[in-house]
């Protein structure tokens, strides 16, 4: 009979993916699935992704346990046509084909039908046999890359490798209750967050600047602004904007580094901190140098709600080169913020609060915000970062300047 099989195969979710967990399996073996159908959920740098079955037939093989951590285009199950049976190790399956191909293109794989005394053939180099079934490896898995789709010894370590590789890779999903502590793996998203703000504190020397903006005529701006609008400008739309505009002023502040390479970023790509239910994600507004108050406006507010829905791209949270956390909405005073790497600099938002100022030689009551500007040290200067501030501070006290 003739053998017709597709891998489900880990997506490439972006240009610069190059692996991903498999979170969830959705269906099981022997379940019934149409081409489309959602099979399995994955993610990678804090996205989850859906995984679709790239043909009609059944779950015949799950390849990667729930947890693992695999290269883009590893086969992580089997769909066989439905009536047909999966072969056991050594028996005759997709040989000739490329898993990298099948990966792209998810299309079905088939090769020539052989008659049944033949179907223990499989295009193999001795010593790669040799090797597999010492490590009681499926040939049929693997995708040969000698003559003609020969598996060769390369193929099978290579294999082996990999399949290490996961399982080192992958924590194990395993909960430990004691009574009074219960001890759980991280999630996917938890794990990306710990280990980028491990990255940053460790790589790159914090300081943090703060300054204190009389914001009373920038609360005035924005009553006046939400009178005539159709959405709603909100406060980190306007210090959005008045931190494009201050950039611009100091574009060392929207630099990075890069090895011994400073990196001059001409575009500035504002990401703006999201938190969600189980942590936090960053997506990116490309280009906001190029664009107005309204235009930005409406980019954080359909970023922020897809970011709560799951709805992000990868490359929607990549490329940033300055990044806004707010905290505001907490009562938060004041609070050091840690660079969203490879960035340079993070500016932090505080809560707005009343307080007596002397303003023309009589005490009155004004709006007041801090703002926490966290650099490294190693690109940013003390007196650049303070140039900064003052900068954004001026067009907050000035709202007017928004809308140039």
């Amino acid at each position: 009979m003739a053998y017709m099989a597709v891998y489900i195969v880990m997506p490439k979710l972006g240009l610069t993916m190059k692996e991903g967990t498999l979170t969830k399996w959705l269906k099981k073996v022997g379940d019934k699935v149409s081409k489309g159908e959602e099979v399995a959920e994955v993610s990678t740098e804090k996205i989850t992704n859906v995984v679709e079955s790239p043909a009609d037939g059944i779950v015949g093989k799950i390849l990667v346990s729930e947890g693992a951590v695999v290269p883009v285009a590893t086969p992580i199950g089997i769909i066989l046509a439905e009536g047909e049976k999966l072969p056991v190790e050594d028996e005759a399956g997709p040989a000739n084909t490329s898993p990298s191909t099948v990966a792209v293109q998810a299309d079905r794989l088939e090769t020539p039908a052989v008659e049944k005394n033949q179907e223990k053939f499989i295009k193999a180099t001795p010593l790669a046999r040799k090797i597999a079934k010492e490590n009681n490896v499926d040939l049929s898995l693997i995708a040969g890359t000698g003559p003609g789709g020969r598996i060769t010894e390369e193929d099978v370590r290579k294999y082996i490798e990999n399949k290490l590789n996961v399982k080192k890779d992958s924590p194990a999903v395993v909960e430990e209750d004691t009574g009074s502590v219960k001890k759980v793996p991280m999630d996917n998203m938890r794990r990306v967050i710990a280990e980028r703000m491990k990255n940053s504190w460790n790589s790159a020397p914090h300081v943090t600047e703060n300054i204190k903006v009389d914001v009373t005529e920038l609360v005035k701006f924005r009553e006046e602004l939400n009178k005539f609008a159709d959405e709603k400008f909100t406060y980190t739309d306007l210090i959005a904007k008045a931190c494009v505009l201050a950039i611009k002023r100091n574009p060392v502040i929207n630099w990075s580094i890069e090895g011994e390479y400073i990196i001059q970023h001409e575009k500035i790509n504002l990401g703006i901190a999201v938190a969600l239910e189980n942590g936090l994600i960053v997506p990116v507004i490309k280009d906001a140098g190029s664009k107005s108050l309204t235009e930005i406006s409406k980019m954080i507010k359909d970023l922020s709600a897809r970011a709560r829905e799951n709805r992000l791209s990868p490359e929607e949270i990549k490329d940033g080169t300055f990044t806004i956390t707010n905290l505001g909405m907490y009562g938060i005073d004041s609070f050091t913020p840690i660079i969203n790497p490879p960035e340079s600099a993070i500016l932090g938002v505080n809560t707005i609060y009343k307080e007596p100022a002397v303003v023309e030689d009589s005490i009155s009551i004004r709006q007041v915000m801090m703002l926490s500007l966290s650099f490294d040290h190693r690109l940013i200067d003390g007196a650049t970062a303070a140039k900064f501030l003052m900068d954004l501070k001026r067009i907050l006290e000035n709202p007017v300047m928004l809308a140039l």
